[in-house]
């Protein structure tokens, strides 16, 4: 009678003969009778099909299946169909399986949990030396795939995108034709887990180890540059949106908004991080972060009636955008807007801003003052306050059928302020243009290539994100 296999672990192998024997030794050490070991080679031009062949021969539980080159996808969905296992698992060619993994984990196994989420390490291998970073989960039971999307809501960490540190079972896998897409350069294990939430029930995370991640490939996705990169990083963000807010119950609204924003603004950091080892992709895709970032700017031509100049700690920048733009022109009045503390620690951005603007020469009757606002929706808010007053005061006038109002602020920040702006009727019946203004770390030009940049721009995706409808 053929013995029931509980646990098929599937490894995909590709000219890995270099690290080979110390993978699957790991393996095989430890294999208990009710497990298999399933190496699929995705036609390996090194000694790896001959070593592997000349380990099935010696070892029971060890089945090799050689195949030609089709890439990882299809060498793992290989692996499925091979598969005997009431469970499935995978791991990669170049990492190590933990002591005693099988023996301490298949007893956890139970026939009401649907998916298993381990810890393991990464391993940076660096002139013969070994720095490890744990990556964890707590051991925790989330009685349906809702409280687990909950949780990854709230906590933005569980371990969810890698497929070698989690146990699947084998009849959903199946039953709902989930497979491994094969048309991806990067990003395949995403979305299968993706998928398999999509039909899962009862999760458990588990604070046990399940291997070591060693980063030594030379063909990982980390050394590769890869084609269309922004393309395919914001199509794996969408994925990701669509599985956890629509599997995400017992989350507000302001939750998700603040995880998507982070999450995005995650994904274009790690973006950037590769320009330096693959200035092709730099070349390629910053300007693709520029468009999400920074907005067309508008036609900021001709004369305006009133120029807001948005306040920030650093905004220096901004006034001298205002006064380029409107200094000649005498019928122009500042409202300058900020209440928060200059970053000289003296003036309000308000007052710093006004005497800016009276150092070089602009009158005090073209200024008007706002410094009560400490956020970007009150200057807005509280700017229209100051205007009205101005304009019973007969301070404004209109030399056209309406306002012509320009409001100045930072690149990276117009896009979140146009949205303001439609949030608040006064504005409505003027004719609103948007004036860009840059600082010597948040241009398109240099804001990724610093950290105080990087951190400030990137920070706004995530406000623009949660910023309500």
């Amino acid at each position: 009678m053929r013995k029931k296999i509980r646990l098929s672990l599937i490894i995909p192998t590709y000219n890995c003969a270099l690290y080979l024997d110390e993978t699957l030794n790991s393996v095989l050490c430890q294999m208990l009778d009710d497990c298999e070991l399933i190496v699929v080679d995705d036609g390996s031009t090194d000694d790896t099909p001959g070593l592997l062949k000349a380990y099935e021969k010696k070892r029971d539980g060890l089945r090799v299946s050689l195949r030609n080159h089709e890439g990882v996808s299809k060498t793992r969905n290989a692996g499925i169909d091979l598969a005997e296992g009431e469970w499935i698992s995978f791991m990669d060619c170049d990492d190590t399986l933990k002591k005693d993994f099988f023996r301490k984990a298949l007893p956890l196994l139970d026939d009401e949990t649907e998916l298993y989420v381990f810890s393991f390490e990464k391993v940076e291998l660096s002139d013969d030396e070994e720095i490890v970073a744990p990556l964890t989960v707590e051991d925790r039971i989330y009685e349906s795939v809702s409280d687990f999307a909950d949780s990854y809501v709230r906590t933005r960490h569980l371990l969810v995108y890698s497929s070698c540190n989690k146990f699947y079972k084998k009849d959903r896998i199946n039953r709902y034709g989930i497979r491994f897409r094969d048309d991806l350069a990067f990003g395949e294990d995403r979305l299968f887990n993706y998928d398999y939430l999509m039909h899962c029930g009862r999760v458990r995370t588990q604070s046990l180890g399940m291997f070591r991640y060693m980063q030594r490939n030379p063909d990982s996705a980390s050394n590769r540059s890869f084609p269309d990169y922004f393309n395919t990083i914001m199509m794996l963000h969408q994925a990701k949106m669509n599985c956890f807010l629509s599997l995400s119950k017992g989350t507000t609204g302001s939750e998700k908004r603040a995880f998507s924003g982070y999450d995005l603004a995650t994904e274009v950091e790690r973006m950037i991080d590769r320009f330096e080892k693959h200035p092709d992709e730099k070349e390629e895709n910053l300007p693709r972060i520029n468009d999400l970032l920074f907005e067309v700017p508008d036609d900021t031509s001709g004369r305006y009636d009133i120029l807001i100049v948005l306040g920030s700690r650093n905004c220096g920048y901004r006034i001298e955008k205002a006064y380029e733009t409107a200094a000649q022109d005498p019928d122009t009045v500042f409202v300058v807007s900020g209440g928060n503390t200059h970053k000289d620690g003296d003036r309000t951005e308000a007052e710093f801003m006004t005497e800016y603007l009276h150092s070089r020469g602009i009158e005090k009757s073209r200024i008007l003052i706002e410094e009560q606002a400490e956020n970007t929706y009150r200057n807005l808010e509280l700017s229209t306050q100051v205007i009205e007053k101005a304009m019973l005061d007969g301070r404004i006038r209109t030399r056209e059928d309406k306002l012509r109002i320009g409001i100045v602020t930072a690149g990276f920040h117009v896009r979140r302020t146009r949205k303001m702006v439609k949030m608040l009727s006064w504005y409505d019946d003027k004719d609103i243009v948007f004036i860009s203004s840059y600082g010597s770390s948040t241009g398109p030009d240099n804001w990724y290539d610093n950290p105080m940049g990087r951190n400030i721009v990137l920070g706004e995706i995530a406000k623009y994100t949660t910023l309500s409808e």
